[in-house]
């Protein structure tokens, strides 16, 4: 069974952005919830990450961060970038 939490996913709208890279930051709307692209983290075909494998990070960062709406980063750099912005975010939290 996949872990799934309301209560956390709300939370991250409250965390200030946590994606280093640079982007047109816009925090002062809340952030969203990046849940995990990768198999490791538990993302399967059809299937999104546990909501613990999330990072927050604002509208124009997980755009850049999502592979399917941003193909200039390559995958190795969009790993690293939400690695990055998941350990800040746990820290936060």
């Amino acid at each position: 069974m996949t872990f799934r939490s309301r209560a956390l996913l709300n939370l991250l709208h409250d965390v200030p952005c946590m994606v280093e890279y640079p982007h047109d930051c816009n925090d002062h709307l809340g952030s969203h919830p990046m849940h995990s692209n990768w198999q490791s983290w538990g993302r399967g075909a059809g299937h999104k990450a546990p909501d613990w494998a999330v990072a927050a990070g604002c509208g124009n960062a997980h755009k850049m961060i999502d592979p399917e709406l941003n193909p200039r980063l390559d995958r190795e750099q969009r790993q690293t970038e939400w690695q990055k912005a998941f350990v800040k975010t746990w820290e936060y939290l």
